[in-house]
């Protein structure tokens, strides 16, 4: 077949299914020589990627670290439209399977093990400090009304692409770390509060017939399905921490979402969000008859949840509603030292 030939059937196939690893092969292609023209135009461009690509490469040599998170910020906030207190890195060559996402949250650390399988766009933010921000920091805090990003990842889920394969879409986790305003600080701070203040909150986002009509006379959604509640919260315990888990399935898109929430005292709410491929669970009510990728889309998350482990930096032991026992987290992978003038 020449070469012709299969440039064109992969680009068919991208327009019919979608964005598949050909697909993102051309688009790197594409994206690379579109920067090398901006390049072209804009010195200032090539020199913030090249700084940028030299702080990526040490951290592939010495793992993820503050000085080079600390470098990293300070490039992008000489660089405008760059600027942001608010650094998200993409993990995909930092990371390998089966070592451990990091990611510090004022005095506690998150850990969370890096599945198998082929990663798409997956940032995280590893450093994150909300009790004495910084004031660019404190700003960004105020703009996002208290809530952080600190990962955003995905997989895909589908083998190689043919367009007489049905697709499927990427799987993904999203992870958020929230300040919870006092006055509302108490409705979280048991398993027990919490768990009736998320059904609560639950309940409120089920459209109403109602609704559902409305919508669809204003064409909002696809369907008339509406959102439905698969899990109620319920505590579970993963790694010695209680976690409110819950689960809702969008019928409008036919995609289904897993959530684990945790607080963390003082007056801080971490959810972590697992979001399965596109699929008719409703049409397919047995597991047994789920397509392989989405059966392995459920095995990738249930590794990662089974992984999560929370401890807190310099424990001093006090009693905590949501610790049933007290772990270490995840441990970092083996990399090179940092030289001695950077440790």
């Amino acid at each position: 077949m020449s070469t012709r030939k299969v440039l064109f059937m992969a680009l068919i196939a991208s327009i019919l299914y979608g964005c598949t690893p050909v697909d993102v092969l051309i688009q790197d292609v594409g994206v690379k020589r579109a920067m090398t023209r901006a390049e072209e135009r804009n010195p200032e461009l090539k020199r913030f990627n090249e700084q940028r690509e030299e702080l990526y490469a040490r951290m592939r040599r010495y793992g993820i670290n503050r000085d080079d998170m600390s470098a990293l910020r300070s490039l992008y906030e000489e660089s405008p439209p760059h600027s942001s207190p608010h650094i998200e890195i993409p993990t995909k060559n930092l990371l390998k399977p089966g070592e451990h996402y990091r990611i510090e949250l004022d005095e506690y650390v998150l850990t969370m093990k890096v599945p198998e399988g082929d990663s798409g766009s997956s940032f995280i933010s590893p450093y994150n400090d909300t009790r004495q921000p910084d004031p660019g920091m404190e700003k960004f805090l105020k703009q996002s009304k208290g809530s952080l990003r600190v990962a955003n990842l995905g997989w895909y889920t589908y083998g190689p692409p043919s367009i007489w394969e049905r697709r499927y879409d990427s799987s993904g986790a999203s992870i958020f770390y929230r300040i919870i305003a006092p006055e509302i600080s108490e409705k979280y701070s048991t398993p027990e509060r919490m768990q009736k203040t998320m059904i609560e909150i639950r309940e409120r986002s089920i459209q109403t017939q109602a609704d559902i009509e409305r919508a669809a006379r204003e064409r909002l959604i696809d369907s008339r399905k509406g959102n439905r509640i698969v899990l109620k919260p319920e505590p579970v315990a993963i790694n010695g921490r209680i976690w409110m888990r819950d689960a809702m399935h969008s019928g409008g898109y036919n995609s289904r979402n897993y959530s684990y929430a945790t607080y963390l005292r003082p007056g801080r709410f971490l959810i972590a969000n697992f979001g399965l491929p596109q699929y008719d669970f409703d049409a397919n009510l047995d597991p047994a008859t789920y397509p392989k990728e989405i059966r392995q889309a459920i095995a990738r998350m249930d590794e990662m949840v089974a992984s999560l482990r929370i401890a807190k930096i310099n424990d001093d032991g006090a009693p905590d509603p949501f610790v049933i026992e007290r772990v270490e987290p995840g441990p970092l992978p083996v990399r090179e030292p940092l030289p001695a003038t950077r440790q």
